[in-house]
């Protein structure tokens, strides 16, 4: 038996490393200088070029492609706690929108659906101006192992219970259980609230002013790509039929109250044409005076040049494709192998 188990393993290490090693023969360099999962010849083709300024309570990042007919810029700006985001392609379609983070909310879940809904609100604390005017931005730089160049932009509310955190680089980098992609902006929200009311719950108020086609996808760009798992967005289109320019804002649909997970739920409401009024709710929050929850979110463009440069690029598209390919491979052969070993173990035993 422990011969067979013996054979068993080694066939399965010997397909598995020669699946992998036809996967790292397949990318043009077969290096990952940064470790972060994407071979270095993707990250080159799809490297933006990123120039930032800040001052005072206001920060503005602009970054752009340049590569053969293909151009586009995607613009981030932020003041005093308001968040605007533009993208547009040279000689085509673009879209936008304005984010506020307008109020912390405490709430009761009287219907018991997890999402706040009319009259569930019963106190309010303002952010925006009220709490962002004035508060300094933190701003800092760096240089990844790939070279790619790193933006990070940290802001404390006047009362220290909201802080802002923003990280965006000109090529993809690993950053916790995600991959930024050079397209966007993440935005990590970090939320210390003494409760008014001690059992009601905690909730966040985002103002979105945009006039594109609104759309509520299930799961994120970034998710249907492999870059991120469980986030769900919202998404903006200048035209209804174009969806190369769409701009989004996502968020994790799980966070972390007090170190644990919390699921995040999502309700909205159109007061005006135009504007958008959206509360991510925290279900299992710990009942204690003071309230810590981590929310990860982000700001972007849905690929656009980008996806035309993979579809431009056969080779760049099609080491990709056969990487993830001997992945899911090196896992299929090894559970064939196994359910094989046990096969002929209890054959033998019988």
């Amino acid at each position: 038996m422990a011969r067979l188990r013996a054979v068993a393993v080694a066939f399965a290490s010997s397909a598995a490393f020669a699946l992998l090693l036809a996967s790292s023969l397949a990318a043009a360099d077969g290096s990952d200088a940064d470790g972060d999962g994407v071979p270095d010849d993707l990250e080159q083709a799809t490297q933006r070029t990123v120039a930032a300024t800040s001052s005072g309570d206001a920060f503005n990042v602009s970054s752009r492609i340049e590569r053969g007919d293909l151009e586009d810029q995607l613009e981030l700006s932020y003041k005093a706690g308001a968040f605007a985001v533009w993208y547009e392609q040279r000689e085509g379609a673009s879209s936008g929108y304005d984010l506020e983070v307008q109020n912390l909310v405490e709430w009761n879940d009287v219907n018991g659906n997890g999402r706040i809904d009319d009259g569930e609100v019963v106190g309010s604390t303002p952010l925006g101006r009220s709490a962002f005017a004035g508060a300094p931005v933190i701003r800092s730089n760096a240089t990844s192992a790939d070279g790619g160049r790193i933006f990070n932009f940290v802001v404390h509310s006047r009362m220290d219970e909201v802080t802002l955190n923003v990280t965006i680089a000109a090529r993809f980098m690993r950053l916790g259980d995600i991959v930024l992609t050079p397209m966007e902006a993440n935005l990590n929200i970090t939320i210390r609230h003494t409760l008014v009311h001690p059992a009601a719950k905690i909730g966040i108020e985002l103002a979105m002013g945009t006039q594109g086609h609104v759309q509520y996808p299930p799961h994120s760009w970034d998710e249907e790509n492999g870059f991120a798992r469980n986030e769900a967005s919202v998404n903006v289109t200048g035209e209804r039929s174009d969806r190369s320019a769409a701009v989004f804002f996502s968020w994790t649909t799980n966070a972390v109250a007090d170190g644990a997970p919390t699921q995040v739920t999502l309700a909205s409401q159109q007061p005006a044409p135009d504007s958008y009024n959206l509360y991510l709710s925290y279900g299992a929050v710990p009942m204690q005076s003071i309230a810590t929850i981590e929310q990860r979110t982000a700001l972007g463009v849905e690929g656009g040049v980008y996806q035309q440069i993979l579809r431009t690029s056969p080779g760049l598209h099609g080491d990709v494709w056969l990487y993830a390919g001997s992945l899911i491979g090196v896992s299929a052969v090894v559970a064939l192998t196994i359910v094989v070993a046990n096969r002929r173990r209890k054959r033998r035993e019988e």
